[in-house]
């Protein structure tokens, strides 16, 4: 039912669903599918009564906002990437934060100091220390 003239095949519903690709997780769905869905949605509408114009307008407002997010996301985490990189200037975001160590100890930092060899050590409030490159935030 594949052949010329033979009429729109949707995988799934007039011909043979895909096989589903073998995934780790759960999947997001993209950009691309979105479109996809989109102009699926265009092919498969009834010619003689076709997709009301303030519906479409919806769809491509929506696409817009995706495409907006997205865009969104990737410079936050530029920024947060640039902040981790650069100690100095991350170093007062640690301070008032609870984070814990690779023990999973816990504790309030207090102070960030430079130890002997330049590196950034976190100050608890109780007095223990952690290096910063081994503290993870917890709140």
């Amino acid at each position: 039912m594949t052949g010329p003239g033979a009429g729109l095949v949707i995988p799934g519903l007039t011909g043979p669903a895909p096989e589903p690709a073998a995934t780790t997780g759960p999947r997001q769905l993209g950009q691309n599918d979105f479109l996809l869905l989109l102009t699926t949605q265009l092919k498969a509408q009834d010619p003689l009564s076709p997709m009301d114009n303030s519906q479409f307008v919806a769809q491509l407002a929506q696409f817009a906002t995706v495409s907006g997010v997205t865009e969104m996301s990737v410079g936050l985490n530029r920024l947060a990437t640039t902040l981790a990189g650069d100690s100095r200037s991350s170093a007062p975001l640690w301070l008032g934060r609870v984070v814990a160590g690779p023990d999973g100890a816990e504790g309030l930092v207090g102070q960030v100091r430079l130890d002997g060899g330049g590196d950034h050590v976190l100050v608890m409030t109780d007095g223990r220390e952690l290096p910063m490159r081994d503290a993870r935030f917890v709140a």
